[in-house]
């Protein structure tokens, strides 16, 4: 289902696809949840017109549910592991005596995301 999610949301504008999810098709009805109220009544609006072309890309249905499923937003915990930054400086040197380019960049990545903070 996640393939009819991400065709679904390739039809709709960007902003409104972060605040939805194309959940299934039953019974030859297309169910999608909206964070909020205002996403919804967009979507029953516009969905509609989306479903001949999610038909076309093999998920036919010809009716749409669209549900309202607050989505509680989770603060992220701040990082607790901090690498220093003689650490971070020892494995960049290590990182240029990596043989797999896969590997080497990856180090690369981590090295970059800890010094941004």
């Amino acid at each position: 289902m996640m393939a009819l999610d991400r065709a679904f949301k390739k039809l709709i504008p960007p902003a409104m696809a972060e605040a939805c999810r194309a959940v299934r098709i039953r019974d030859d009805e297309l169910v999608i949840h909206a964070d909020n109220g205002i996403v919804a009544a967009r979507l029953r609006m516009t969905a509609p017109g989306l479903l001949p072309q999610l038909a076309q890309q093999g998920y036919p249905a010809s009716k749409v549910k669209v549900k309202v499923a607050l989505q509680i937003v989770r603060p992220k915990k701040p990082k607790s592991l901090a690498i220093s930054e003689t650490a971070l400086d020892g494995m960049e040197q290590a990182a240029s005596s990596i043989d797999n380019p896969m590997v080497r960049a990856a180090v690369a990545r981590l090295i970059a995301r800890q010094r941004r903070g």
